[in-house]
């Protein structure tokens, strides 16, 4: 037989594994909670302000019951028309319905994770920049609870991670992890030479900023990685607003080849490559699975991560990596 996927990139991951059988209750339930927490903060139309370059030039690509999320027509992002100042972001983040919801999806696969992401991460990461690993000074920001930061340790990489949930804090401490409550500003400036931002690009407020201060800790010619939603996807095409990663409050910036670039070159970085890599399939079945009640996760196994190749390999994933590269 022909290899027919000669080229494609074929992730060996268990859904049954990765997601736990509640998983899209949990993201409905989630978003009830949040959604009536704040039923004041969302704009009208003509009050959309643009997250990444203020443009007030907008229309709305999707929404989720009565939350809409925008696009900008003159950098590209895709943000929710909403009053952020009428959001309390200490209790989106810290209330027990939310840190439920943190076990529930990642400390619970902790284990599997580390296992089968974070190799794939480190590598990646070296074939990205070209260090080696004696070489790499690596700042993960936002590094939840730690399991790429286990490996990295176990590989005898140099490494420190930055977080400001306490109790992932006191999970990745209780490993022996070097990881600090801190704020990115109070690091030193020019100490790394890469900076990593796994599942962070899409929360941020204010994404400039953050990218000057990124700027100012990197070394010159220094990187940062990112992995971010790609709301131009698959699973966004089928599912539209359920799809899981519209998160009310939480998800506030999709980014797209040219608010990439909008967001380098305010910033002193250049787009050195962007990769397609998502979970389309799993996240589309898991949205049937709670649908239907059945188990497709389990029955699709073997069909999921080819099925899942063939939508990377289109660029059409619904994650995507970025590097940036300091000038």
């Amino acid at each position: 037989m022909r290899n027919i996927l000669e080229g494609y990139k074929i992730f060996n991951i268990d859904p049954k594994q990765l997601r736990n059988k509640d998983f899209f209750r949990n993201v409905l339930e989630y978003r009830k909670f949040v959604m009536d927490k704040f039923p004041d903060a969302v704009r009208k139309t003509e009050e959309f302000k643009c997250l990444l370059c203020g443009s007030s030039n907008g229309k709305e690509f999707l929404k989720y019951k009565n939350y809409p999320l925008f696009e900008c027509l003159d950098c590209g992002m895709v943000s929710p028309n909403v009053d952020l100042s009428k959001v309390d972001e200490k209790l989106v983040y810290d209330s027990e319905t939310a840190l439920q919801d943190v076990k529930n999806d990642v400390i619970n696969n902790y284990d599997y994770r580390k296992k089968t992401y974070a190799p794939e991460r480190l590598n990646y990461i070296l074939e990205k920049t070209g260090l080696k690993k004696e070489e790499v000074r690596l700042l993960d920001v936002g590094c939840g609870p730690g399991y790429l930061l286990e490996h990295l340790k176990e590989s005898g990489v140099n490494y420190k991670g930055l977080e400001l949930a306490d109790f992932l804090v006191e999970i990745c401490k209780g490993r022996g992890l070097n990881v600090e409550k801190s704020d990115l500003a109070n690091e030193p400036d020019g100490a790394y030479n890469i900076i990593t931002l796994f599942d962070v690009l899409e929360h941020l407020r204010v994404p400039i900023e953050m990218f000057k201060t990124l700027n100012k800790k990197l070394e010159a010619g220094g990187y940062v990685l990112a992995y971010t939603p790609n709301i131009h996807s698959i699973a966004f095409h089928l599912m539209g607003g359920l799809q899981n990663n519209v998160y009310p409050y939480i998800h506030l910036c999709f980014f797209d080849p040219r608010s990439l670039d909008y967001l380098a070159k305010k910033t002193g970085f250049e787009v050195q490559s962007i990769d397609y890599y998502g979970l389309d399939v799993m996240d589309y079945l898991s949205y049937k699975n709670y649908e239907d009640d059945y188990d497709y996760l389990g029955k699709l196994k073997e069909f999921i991560p080819v099925m899942q190749a063939v939508i990377d390999k289109g660029k059409i994933s619904n994650h995507q990596r970025i590097i940036f590269k300091k000038i």
